[in-house]
């Protein structure tokens, strides 16, 4: 099979889904593989290392001549023109926030696979990681744009132990899942106040076990409690995620202007849309505006501003699969493979997931009877 290995256009993405050692065991494995011009540098990763691998490395056209596309992100609009019936295309794909991207796809008969909804065991096996780096980035960001330089309160989330009356910030997490446990865990290591917001109870009760900090707390997920707690958090990050869908806006304008002047709100989701009404993606370069006094900050790419950890993270779990499609082709890889077959987003220009397909109000197909 002919794999083309893509550089990623989204700004500020240093990420590449394939690592020279990767590029090996997919050429040990009978296909040609054709890197990108500089795939890799982001990464650390130089295009020799990749020749040594066993890659061609060739210009971005040619590497989207392939039968097997891999990329990080979703394709951007400049790339819809190289898309052709048969060609599968595997990265995380967001589609649900992207109706354009959909549509080309469908269009032109792609198969489209998402890292993002593949499940294994109830667990986004591939996503679980990423959201893991984006979880704790997210804090980290949030307590350095609260600082006054980025017209943020001027606190320090930490606040100073030794005296008294200079307390700790108040960090307030809207979900439990892997991008929440990361961001808790940061922020209790800054001696931060920590909140979790949680709709499921044995999820809460794992959380209380879990932490068993001083400073943690985890409150049931509802409207009432979700208005309250918002007004008292310094800094806010919002986690909620719905595979292959948009989520919903359950973060009102009015929730946002009840917060705290020069507090930060962090939309982990936006990829997907976001969570917060109103808010829009920014870039890994230009990542906050401010908008009610509050700082936003929603970079939809949060794993490519460390592309190196990024990177290693995420070609240790898709090479499996990539392999797998290689030497059985698609169709047999999705029927060997129940696990596989919940990333396909798009089969053949067919919607094959119901919630994206919900999303965008298009119609949903059987993957199962379309394989057949």
């Amino acid at each position: 099979m002919k794999i083309g290995v893509i550089k990623e256009l989204k700004p500020g993405e240093g990420r590449v889904a394939c690592t020279p050692e990767n590029v090996a065991k997919l050429v040990a494995a009978g296909n040609e593989v054709y890197v990108e011009t500089d795939a890799g540098i982001g990464s650390g990763f130089s295009n020799e290392e990749y020749q040594q691998a066993g890659a061609h490395i060739v210009s971005h056209e040619d590497s989207w001549k392939s039968d097997l596309i891999i990329k990080v992100k979703e394709p951007d609009e400049k790339e819809f023109k190289f898309f052709r019936d048969g060609q599968i295309i595997w990265g995380f794909q967001h589609l649900a926030s992207s109706k354009e991207t959909v549509e080309a796809m469908q269009k032109a008969g792609v198969t489209a696979i998402g890292g993002e909804t593949i499940v294994k065991d109830g667990k986004a096996v591939l996503l679980a990681p990423m959201s893991a780096v984006a979880g704790r980035r997210s804090m980290i960001m949030a307590a350095y744009y609260l600082e006054a330089q980025h017209k943020g309160e001027g606190i320090l989330i930490s606040g100073i132990d030794a005296i008294d009356g200079i307390p700790s910030g108040n960090v307030v997490i809207f979900g439990g899942g892997s991008a929440a446990v990361n961001a808790a865990t940061i922020a209790l290591g800054m001696q931060a106040h920590v909140t979790i917001i949680e709709l499921n109870a044995q999820r809460r009760e794992w959380l209380t076990q879990h932490f068993n900090h001083p400073n943690f707390r985890v409150v049931e997920s509802n409207e009432d409690t979700l208005k309250e707690e918002i007004k008292h958090a310094d800094a806010f990050i919002s986690t909620i995620l719905i595979p292959g869908s948009k989520p919903p806006k359950l973060i009102t304008r009015d929730m946002v202007r009840s917060m705290k002047p020069g507090s930060v709100i962090v939309d982990i989701s936006i990829d997907q849309g976001g969570t917060v009404e109103g808010i829009h993606p920014t870039t890994i370069a230009e990542p906050i505006y401010i908008e009610d006094d509050v700082i936003h900050y929603a970079v939809p790419n949060q794993p490519g501003a460390v592309p190196r950890t990024s990177t290693m993270v995420l070609a240790a779990g898709n090479i499996e699969y990539l392999l797998a499609i290689s030497k059985s082709g698609i169709d047999q890889a999705i029927s060997n493979d129940p696990v596989l077959a919940s990333g396909v987003n798009i089969y053949r220009g067919h919607i094959t997931n119901e919630g994206l397909a919900q999303s965008h109000d298009l119609p949903y197909e059987n993957l199962e009877n379309l394989v057949k």
